[in-house]
């Protein structure tokens, strides 16, 4: 059954004036259905707005301001009583007509955000705001409440085996990167990178009528890019090399924001420009490039990365070789650097599993949405 929200919800404005001299608890509201956060307390010389909106424990809040990325939702027990600006107007549920949980699954159905994008006034992301009566007047799906009852429970479920899951793997994330990190806290002989590793590049000559495969580097460690293959007539006027196997690879660029990687076998078939530096031991069973990524990318060495990337915003902070190569690392010896850097590998292979679960999980949730919501639609 269609109906508007306006026959679930009524505005309810609990707005409190402000005392300059008195603390204020204020909290937020996500986008994409994602509910309440907390914020810092203000004092009341902090804020230009002469009212407050006190939460009520179970109300409807809205952002105007955020309406049209979904963000909405349900006051929790634990925010009882704290705040918001006038920018959020707050409702309260007509039991009757309404189940809290139903609708608390209804702000996270992406085709309502749309509804609500759909409601949005202004221009430009910063002031596209939705009234409470816009919002009130969305046809949504309300079926009998006995109804809402039975569909709350069995999304219930869904969205407490995802959030099970998002919880275990960030748990699992925290431990990994402690791991990470401790591992790379080494003791040993200290030795300059550019005598244990050399910049390895073999010159392509490009062919406007050959297709050519380019790699690029993710930030935060997340590893290669590897761009679809293009003609070479397509290519930019900068200098290409090819990529060597099993190389340390740095964006100069963006070596700064974790964009270090280690290729592989294939990547031997493709190409990187100038802005990308791979390195290779000066002999193998001194140095393993692995260690030496998971090394740079933990909190002893990433800092180091920092110091040879002068600069002082993102696009100008640009690796410096030299520097770089002239930086002085802890090295283990190779027995232990390849023991640390497996241990990592299947920590994080262990991190990527639990991940593609809790993206599993998403999909079927939002699969069932869809397959509630969608369907009463029609």
């Amino acid at each position: 059954m269609m109906r508007t929200l306006g026959e679930a919800l009524r505005p309810s404005i609990d707005a409190v004036s402000v005392s300059p001299d008195e603390k204020y608890d204020i909290a937020g509201v996500y986008g994409f259905g994602r509910g309440l956060f907390t914020r810092e307390p203000i004092k009341g010389s902090d804020t230009s707005y002469p009212k407050l909106h006190r939460l009520h424990s179970g109300n409807v809040v809205l952002s105007r301001l955020k309406a049209f990325e979904g963000a909405i939702g349900l006051v929790p027990p634990s925010l009882d009583g704290w705040f918001l600006s006038p920018e959020f107007p707050t409702f309260s549920i007509d039991y009757d007509v309404a189940h809290p949980g139903y609708l608390q699954h209804l702000f996270r159905w992406p085709a309502f955000w749309e509804l609500l994008r759909g409601k949005s006034r202004g221009v430009g992301a910063r002031r596209e705001r939705v009234g409470a009566q816009h919002m009130l007047s969305l046809k949504v799906p309300l079926p009998d409440v006995s109804l809402q009852q039975e569909i709350c429970a069995r999304l219930d479920r869904l969205h407490e085996a995802r959030g099970y899951s998002v919880d275990r793997t960030e748990q699992a994330k925290s431990s990994v990167e402690g791991l990470h990190d401790a591992l790379c806290r080494v003791e040993a002989t200290p030795v300059r990178v550019g005598s244990v590793i050399e910049l390895a590049r073999t010159p392509v000559s490009i062919e406007p009528n050959q297709t050519y495969s380019q790699i690029g580097v993710y930030s935060f460690g997340k590893g290669l890019i590897r761009r679809e293959p293009q003609l070479g007539a397509t290519l930019s006027k900068l200098k290409y090399y090819q990529i060597p196997a099993n190389a340390l690879v740095l964006s100069n660029i963006q070596a700064w924001e974790k964009a270090i990687a280690l290729s592989d076998d294939s990547d031997t078939a493709r190409i990187a420009s100038q802005r990308f530096l791979p390195y290779l031991p000066v002999d193998p069973q001194e140095v393993d490039t692995n260690y030496l990524r998971y090394y740079f990318l933990s909190e002893a060495g990433h800092p180091l990365i920092l110091k040879s990337s002068p600069g002082t915003t993102a696009r100008n902070r640009t690796l410096g070789r030299k520097a770089f190569e002239n930086l002085v690392i802890p090295l283990p010896d190779i027995d232990r650097q390849r023991h640390i850097a497996s241990l990592l590998d299947c920590g994080y292979e262990a991190l990527r599993r639990m991940e593609r679960r809790t993206e599993q999980f998403d999909a079927l949730y939002q699969a069932a949405l869809a397959e509630v919501f969608d369907s009463a639609s029609e």
